[in-house]
């Protein structure tokens, strides 16, 4: 992901963790949202502090007071920023990967100097590296569009969302991002020099993906038997299990070895997880092995609860027939081959599932998104653990109503050349189609 950023001409920076309270007094809308969120520091060195100081819940009011500095004319416009930190919020209620106090993320902040360059890039960034990085690496597909005013980042303009379905039927919150207007600029007295050579402030957006990702992966993918990993995420192109007999050791290492050499690309032997694991590192690549003198089953059943999508199984009856057996994590096919195939096989098991995944994850949505006529019908799909579809009036009293009724939320109002197009007709053109989901 650091790459399409890159492409795009965002740096990289860091600004600090702790934020003094009165920024937060500067931008009513926020910290209306994160009030109930906040961890606040009173105390340091044992003594009561001047000012209490937020742990920082998300960075705008620190980039606000950044970027009073950094901009004086048009001509530095546009500014684009992003930084990888973790924050702290005091949720209520936690799931692990998906919803946490602490979480480590990316967050972007961009100048621009009009409302089309912001609203343009907030919408670059959902495309060309949100929703590109999570289709192509994590395998995940999932709706494009924009929050109603109540689901809004607080103190946003409009916000921009990416929701797939999870295995359960629920919907998340994958990634974020924001055209926050011109709100926090007036806030912070933010200003530039126009073309017409008078003071205005610029248009501001944020942008976020973070660990709850993982948590994605996880819920979207795994089965009854442990984790899945997406073969373009994981750390190892195979995990090699060499089977012993009696005082074959010696023979059997080296040929995993040789093995692990050829996927790598290179012999460089690292110490990994203590005595009996070790990673062959190459120009190609890692590639995990287990020395573990332990039962073939012991060792399967351990490494399919990792989720690593290949596994190399290599007893002595394949050394002597220059052989090996390699099995898809995914699948569960398993097949021996020569070892001048096993590469081309490893390599075509990673694409082949990789898109595999991706298309689970695509038909899982596609064919669990009910049409709605009625609250009375959205009821109905949530309670099937499916994602309902319906004709909106933009009401917030029916967001209110399907929340205390079935404990769900808008999740997003679809952008218009997706599938959603095709699955209800609208009636009032002054309506829109909304997606509503139970989300974790």
């Amino acid at each position: 992901m650091q790459k399409k950023l890159d492409l795009l001409g965002v740096q990289n920076l860091y600004l600090p963790m702790l934020i003094p309270m009165s920024f937060f007094e500067r931008e009513k809308d926020h910290v209306e949202g994160f009030s109930p969120e906040l961890a606040v520091v009173t105390v340091g060195g044992w003594k009561e502090l001047e000012e209490p100081l937020a742990i920082r819940p998300t960075s705008e009011l620190l980039f606000c007071d950044f970027f009073k500095n950094k901009l004086q004319s048009y001509r530095d416009l546009p500014l684009l920023y992003n930084q990888w930190v973790s924050v702290l919020r005091w949720e209520k209620r936690t799931r692990p990967f998906l919803r946490t106090a602490e979480f480590h993320w990316q967050e972007g902040h961009t100048l621009h100097e009009t409302r089309d360059d912001a609203e343009k890039f907030a919408l670059d960034i959902h495309y060309q590296v949100y929703m590109e990085t999570i289709r192509e690496l994590l395998a995940i597909d999932g709706i494009a569009g924009k929050k109603s005013q109540s689901e809004k980042f607080a103190g946003a303009d409009t916000t921009y969302t990416f929701e797939p379905m999870m295995s359960n039927g629920w919907a998340l919150q994958i990634c974020t991002s924001h055209l926050l207007g011109q709100g926090f600029m007036e806030g912070f007295d933010v200003s530039f020099q126009n073309r017409e050579g008078k003071l205005a402030h610029p248009w501001y957006t944020s942008w976020g993906l973070s660990t709850r990702s993982i948590g994605g992966v996880i819920s979207s993918h795994s089965d009854d038997k442990g984790l899945i990993i997406p073969p373009k995420m994981s750390e190892y192109l195979a995990t090699i299990l060499p089977i012993y007999g009696k005082e074959n050791a010696e023979k059997v290492n080296a040929y995993v070895r040789d093995l692990a050499h050829d996927l790598a690309g290179w012999d460089t032997e690292v110490p990994v997880q203590g005595e009996y694991f070790r990673a062959i590192v190459g120009e190609k690549g890692k590639v995990l092995i287990d020395f573990r003198d332990a039962r073939l089953g012991e060792k399967i059943g351990d490494w399919e609860q990792s989720g690593y999508p290949v596994r190399i199984e290599c007893w002595e009856r394949d050394i002597e027939g220059t052989k090996c057996v390699i099995a898809s994590r995914i699948s569960g096919e398993k097949v021996t081959v020569d070892r001048k195939e096993m590469i081309g096989v490893v390599l075509d098991m990673h694409t082949r599932w990789q898109n595999i995944l991706l298309e689970n994850s695509r038909t899982r949505l596609h064919e669990n998104i009910v049409a709605c006529s009625s609250i009375e019908e959205v009821g109905h799909a949530i309670e099937a653990g499916k994602f309902a579809i319906y004709e909106w009036d933009q009401n917030p009293e029916f967001e209110k109503e399907i929340k205390e009724k079935f404990k769900a939320t808008t999740r997003c109002i679809p952008f218009e050349g997706q599938f959603t197009d095709h699955l209800l007709t609208i009636k009032d053109p002054k309506n829109v189609r909304v997606i509503i989901a139970r989300n974790f």
